[in-house]
């Protein structure tokens, strides 16, 4: 099943936000965007707290939380002065025990931060 969640806007190419297949959730990149006013909050910090909304958004869209995240990748703008403000807001956000976790630094179209992760839905 392939999912454009109304909440986090309109994708910005040909592809969906969520796919869940046999009790996995997988998103797209996910990024600090507010959806209702198409601004991109400044700062690395509040683009973090951005992205871990939109994907909370996501995830409630199919009844689910961060808890049930069990991987996450980050990517990151300028990965030496960012990688700090992101790894706190996350270690913040996240329930522990944390999810496995990939960060890359890459050259971003615009936001400072875009994550995607996995989900698995609990066992009945």
């Amino acid at each position: 099943m392939f999912l454009t969640v109304p909440g986090l806007g309109r994708p910005y190419g040909a592809y969906s936000h969520l796919a869940e297949v046999n009790g996995m959730v997988y998103s797209s990149g996910i990024g600090p965007m507010d959806p209702a006013t198409g601004t991109v909050p400044e700062g690395i910090t509040a683009q973090a707290e951005a992205a871990v909304d939109n994907l909370e958004t996501g995830l409630a869209a199919v009844g689910l939380t961060l808890r049930d995240v069990v991987k996450v990748t980050v990517v990151i703008e300028d990965f030496a002065a960012n990688f700090a403000a992101v790894n706190e807001v996350y270690a913040r956000r996240f329930p522990q025990p944390y999810p496995v976790r990939t960060v890359l630094g890459a050259a971003l179209p615009g936001p400072l931060v875009a994550m995607d992760i996995m989900a698995a839905r609990p066992a009945p």
